[in-house]
């Protein structure tokens, strides 16, 4: 049976937002998906950019201290507070659901937009695709990473690879479970909306962990460096 409706995305990081920066730390974020996904940014000085799905506000950062006018998107209004403190008046910040139409946006307003592992919090990539198309101007790049397929479809022994299907994992604070509701796809279905929305795909990784992950975790280290966990890609918007 598939999991039920509840608890939606924003309830789990309104819960999760008080040791959400602890994350940073892990070695799957820290020594593995960040930098991975940082190196496929481009030189942002001096451009718009849009953050989307800040969380706490770490890719805002990033991209502030590299010279961005930086527009600072996400659905929980717990993490927004987070990612406020953390940037203060530097970012430009809108409570939005990805899901739906990037209404606060003009066409063709941002010269990139990057969105660090919250692309499998949504489901219609398509639609997503569609208006962060919209939003790009002429050659705007879009970097992002997620989940990759492979390795959500092991881990959660999914029965059918090919089908788009909501799983959802199991975190805590304080000790209390806290359940994450999200969506595993397969590996053309990360790829053929992106297209289909006009972007041409530059360039995609399957990173492997940097050596200070083995530091942090030896047993962990060894099985993601043959086994694949996250899909990092950078993408231009086609003329």
């Amino acid at each position: 049976m598939p999991p039920d409706e509840s608890p939606t995305v924003e309830d789990a990081y309104d819960r999760l937002s008080t040791t959400y920066d602890e994350q940073e730390d892990d070695p799957y974020c820290a020594d593995l998906e960040f930098p991975a996904t940082t190196e496929l940014v481009p030189d942002v000085e001096g451009k718009r950019v849009l953050d989307a799905g800040c969380g706490s506000g770490r890719y805002a950062e990033w991209l502030i201290e590299r010279g961005a006018d930086v527009v600072a998107v996400d659905q929980s209004s717990e993490m927004l507070g987070e990612a406020r403190d953390r940037v203060g008046g530097r970012a430009e910040i809108h409570r939005v659901d990805l899901e739906e139409s990037l209404a606060f946006a003009d066409d063709g307003e941002f010269d990139g937009i990057v969105s660090g592992l919250t692309l499998h919090y949504v489901e219609a990539w398509r639609r997503a695709f569609g208006e962060f198309a919209r939003i790009l101007g002429p050659e705007g790049f879009l970097v992002f990473s997620t989940h990759h397929p492979l390795d959500v479809y092991e881990a959660f022994d999914a029965k059918n690879y090919f089908e788009t299907e909501r799983e959802r994992m199991t975190w805590s604070v304080d000790g209390e479970p806290v359940e994450v509701p999200f969506y595993r796809r397969p590996f053309g279905e990360v790829v053929n909306p992106l297209v289909e929305a006009g972007f041409r795909l530059d360039e995609l990784v399957e990173p492997k962990p940097r050596d200070t992950f083995e530091e942090k975790q030896p047993e962990s280290y060894e099985k993601r460096l043959t086994h694949p966990t996250f899909l990092c890609v950078r993408a231009s918007k086609s003329e």
